[in-house]
């Protein structure tokens, strides 16, 4: 597998620092394989092996350990013999109840160095943050990005990448998108692969987690979501929706079960921006999977829209770069992303092609329409340069190689 460095070289760098070391991330998208390369660059580091506690709570070998009560003595009695600094590798400790306050004790009572993951983007709030203020950093690891996986095509299977190669490797990942996993798998084995993800994630990650009783609005939630994915959205249309399936459902448990698919890493939120006041809208904001290859696995081909797949994965991407992002109105225009990091702001415009001309016009005008000199892009499959007005065009297997902008 890949070395993952832009996650195992920050990490690296917090050996032996104070700082609780914690990975989120949707289940299976590698950072069980993270934290493996941890403990081996420990290793290699001349740690003795004795002072190197891993434990996955997904292992049925502590499939015993129920409570942070069973945690605390299962270490006491391990490490009871263990002399100098101990290093705590966790995987998937939200399984644990209360795990927050073994992690907190350990931090005040061992010579330790802890690293922990988790499938829940809500593990950090309320009482852990409370516990661990100022004391974690956390990292949100993603399925592989299109760079990645060219990566794997030529590091691991020692594939010639040419031009007719790229455009086949990029059609896979629009098709099954970037867990690790599914790289392994032959054809026709890839979306049941996705099929045994997408119920695992719900049935541990939603329905167990949160001991959800109405599992069949859960799942037709959720099937209005993906089919939906980069269309506005509130709670009170969804309402309308499933008033019309005759089902009554009120807006506190739309709500209510929309963070629990959140929390578990599956879909994220982008709330819109009124672009003339800058002013965060409280209504209709847009959902984007976490990755593409849950959408596929839902939405046979023939219904599939290939500009939200294309919109989606560009999302995820300028995430993964380290953008928050809103979705820019004017009026009755619209800016797909608008992008801001620490250092800049950029907005980008993403369709599958702007050969036609209204489509290219009709694309454009609302970046047109932004007057200050930020950056602006036309994401699109096109391989001709439409560039024009200062606002410039690129292919979209350019942009995703190209992690610079």
């Amino acid at each position: 597998m890949l070395k993952r460095k832009q996650y195992t070289e920050k990490l690296e760098q917090l050996i032996d620092t104070e700082t609780i070391k914690v990975l989120t991330g949707v289940r299976r998208c590698g950072k069980t394989y993270i934290l493996k390369s941890i403990e081996k660059t420990l290793k290699e580091k001349q740690i003795p092996p004795k002072n190197i506690i891993y434990i996955s709570f997904e292992s049925f070998e502590y499939n015993s350990i129920k409570n942070y009560i069973d945690l605390g003595n299962h270490i006491k009695k391990i490490t009871e013999e263990i002399e100098g600094k101990i290093y705590f590798l966790f995987d998937e400790i939200q399984n644990i109840n209360q795990w927050e306050k073994i992690i907190n004790a350990l931090r005040v009572d061992y010579h330790c160095d802890i690293y922990i993951t988790g499938s829940n983007s809500n593990m950090l709030s309320g009482e852990l943050a409370t516990l661990l203020a100022g004391r974690y950093i956390q990292y949100q690891i993603y399925p592989f990005s299109y760079n990645e996986i060219l990566e794997y095509h030529k590091e691991i299977l020692h594939e010639e990448i040419t031009p007719t190669k790229e455009i086949e490797i990029f059609n896979k990942y629009m098709e099954y998108g970037g867990f690790p996993e599914i790289l392994k798998y032959p054809e026709e084995l890839k979306q049941k692969y996705l099929d045994s993800l997408y119920n695992t994630i719900i049935l541990k990650d939603i329905v167990k987690r949160n001991e959800i009783r109405d599992y069949d609005f859960l799942e037709r939630l959720l099937s209005y979501i993906i089919n939906n994915i980069g269309g506005l959205f509130s709670a009170r249309k969804i309402s309308k929706y499933f008033k019309h399936e005759n089902r009554k459902i009120s807006l506190d448990k739309i709500l209510r079960y929309i963070s629990y698919i959140i929390d578990a890493n599956i879909i994220m939120k982008s709330k819109r921006e009124n672009m003339k006041g800058k002013q965060i809208l409280t209504i209709n904001e847009k959902y984007y999977l976490v990755d593409v290859g849950l959408y596929n696995n839902l939405i046979p081909k023939q219904y599939r829209n290939i500009g939200s797949i294309l919109e989606n994965i560009i999302y995820v991407e300028l995430i993964r770069r380290g953008y928050k992002i809103t979705i820019g109105k004017q009026d009755n225009l619209e800016v797909d992303f608008i992008c801001r990091n620490l250092e800049k702001t950029i907005y980008i415009q993403v369709s599958w092609s702007i050969v036609d001309q209204t489509t290219q016009e009709r694309e454009i005008k609302p970046l047109l329409n932004i007057k200050d000199n930020n950056p602006k892009y036309i994401l699109s499959m096109d391989t001709f340069n439409f560039s024009r007005d200062n606002i410039t065009h690129i292919n979209v297997i350019d942009f995703l190689k190209n992690e610079t902008i």
